[in-house]
């Protein structure tokens, strides 16, 4: 038996070392073909044992199974369900993901009621037989169901005002400057004193010097609060309430002019003149935005920072890889990652921040010369807590599912800007936890950097970049040690496969060695 086997197998040369491992070659590889089509063959007419001849080029191109063979439905069922499967999960995770952006806009219209807008009217008080008609008809207009629906109008009661205002020695006007500056609200509306008095003064002596609009209603804002949003929605409501208040302008100027002689105001051009003045507010904007530039610094640039983050995870994981394989003490490998980290963003931040300063944007307006440092250093804090939790989800991901570190990518920067690009106030009320990301406290820094704004948030903005980047650094160490054992865990498992195929691999070859040999 064991002759009539090792002349199947050895053909027809002989029986030399060389050419028994070049048969053993030929059997093993033409075995590979038997495998996958040798049904195939048998019905085309060929014998089993002609497989073992040396197949060429031609014979394996023709020797290929059609995709929709009978044999391969097995296969393509199996690819009809990875798929679904993947379709299923990209279908959830984009359908997710892309929520959060999208809710941050829903019903946006709906919510412009909570918008604070400070409003003082001084003009509230009969004078010389005049009453107060622009005071009470501006506050008639924003007391309307159609004004209250596009904010919130907080009528100020004058003495209490006035009183908050000496306790800051400052005058009503200052007063309203100040509560702006510090955020309290988003714009304002201040019909001045004796506005009504004024203006029917100037109309009967025909005074064509009175500024009717500075003497009559002031809107005092700071666009640098909030760029976009102030022009896209805090701004155009403010003049959607002056429009309300000009179109009835000659309802004011009838009340206004009742008692007065007509036959004599009317007489007088420069009468008439001032009497057509309309009632346009006047719009003082304390930090206005006038370089078009500062949108990249501004906003653009927190998405970069995510991104540019996640590619520097990518650029350093050879040397990581390294330096793992030093045989280093863990202790010292993850002081090591986490200076290294540390060291990589703090660069990074520096060129990131140096293109801001090519553009010759203004870092002055805030700190002087230390603006730029600022600014870096803002940045430095910002990619070292956006960039260790990229970092951190990055070996997560690895070790779970590696094309999920994209969708964790495009997560983590909706997950940011989703509250940071919107004013809150607009948003539903989930949206406040942006109060705690990484870049919407970097956004608000950047504004007192670029601005001028309010300093008063900062010390809690810097205090919560703080405690991310010591949030992302701790939760780096741990998956850094996890990633790290299972790695360890899964290459021991590997060798120890691969170490198991070669001995059974050898066990056969000493087996068919000696089968051949007898």
């Amino acid at each position: 038996m064991s002759e009539s086997k090792t002349t199947q197998y050895s053909g027809s040369g002989s029986g030399s070392g060389i050419g028994s491992e070049s048969r053993n070659t030929s059997f093993d590889h033409s075995h590979e073909i038997t495998d996958f089509h040798g049904h195939e063959e048998e019905d085309m007419g060929f014998p089993e044992r002609q497989l073992t001849r040396t197949q060429s080029v031609i014979q394996r191109v023709q020797t290929k199974l059609s995709f929709f063979n009978e044999k391969l439905e097995s296969e393509r069922w199996m690819l009809v369900r990875r798929f679904f499967y993947i379709y299923l999960l990209m279908g959830s995770l984009m359908l997710s993901v892309f929520s959060i952006y999208w809710g941050s806009m829903y019903g946006r219209e709906n919510r412009m009621k909570n918008l604070r807008m400070l409003v003082v009217i001084e003009d509230d008080e009969t004078v010389n037989g005049i009453p107060p008609v622009i005071g009470d008809h501006v506050r008639q207009i924003l007391q309307s169901p159609s004004a209250r629906h596009m904010g919130n109008w907080l009528i100020q009661n004058t003495t209490e005002f006035e009183q908050k205002a000496a306790e800051h020695n400052n005058t009503i006007f200052q007063e309203i400057q100040r509560q702006i500056h510090h955020q309290n609200y988003w714009s304002s509306i201040y019909v001045k004193k004796n506005a009504s008095s004024g203006l029917y003064n100037a109309i009967v002596t025909g005074d064509t010097s009175y500024n009717v609009s500075f003497n009559s209603i002031v809107s005092f804002y700071e666009t640098g609060r909030d760029f976009m949003a102030m022009n896209q929605y805090v701004t155009p409501t403010v003049r959607e309430i002056e429009t309300m208040v000009t179109q009835s302008q000659s309802d004011v100027m009838s009340k206004l002019l009742q008692n007065a002689n007509h036959s004599k105001v009317f007489s007088n051009p420069d009468a008439i003149k001032v009497a057509s003045t309309g009632l346009d507010f006047t719009f003082i904007d304390a930090r206005p935005y006038s370089d078009p530039v500062l949108v990249a610094p501004s906003q653009v640039r927190l998405i970069y920072t995510i991104i540019i983050t996640f590619f520097a995870f990518n650029f350093f994981s050879d040397i990581h890889r390294q330096v793992s394989s030093m045989g280093v003490k863990v202790v010292d490998l993850m002081l090591y990652r986490v200076i290294s980290t540390m060291i990589t963003f703090f660069f990074m931040s520096l060129f990131y921040s140096l293109v801001t300063l090519a553009f010759q944007v203004d870092f002055t307006k805030a700190f002087g010369k230390s603006g730029f440092l600022v600014y870096w250093m803002t940045n430095f804090l910002t990619m070292w807590a956006v960039g260790a939790m990229n970092e951190a989800m990055g070996m997560m991901f690895i070790l779970i599912y590696p094309p999920l570190m994209g969708f964790w990518m495009l997560f983590w920067v909706i997950l940011n800007i989703a509250p940071t690009f919107t004013p809150l106030a607009l948003s539903p009320k989930v949206y406040r936890y942006g109060y705690a990301m990484p870049i919407y406290n970097s956004y608000e820094i950047t504004k007192v950097i670029f601005f001028d704004t309010y300093k008063g948030h900062m010390g809690r903005n810097y205090g919560i970049l703080v405690v991310n980047v010591i949030i992302a650094t701790i939760l780096l160490l741990i998956m850094f040690k996890i990633f790290g054992q299972t790695m360890a865990k899964r290459a021991r498992a590997e060798r120890a496969k691969i170490e198991e195929e070669c001995l059974q691999k050898n066990c056969k070859d000493r087996a068919a060695s000696v089968d051949f040999e007898n």
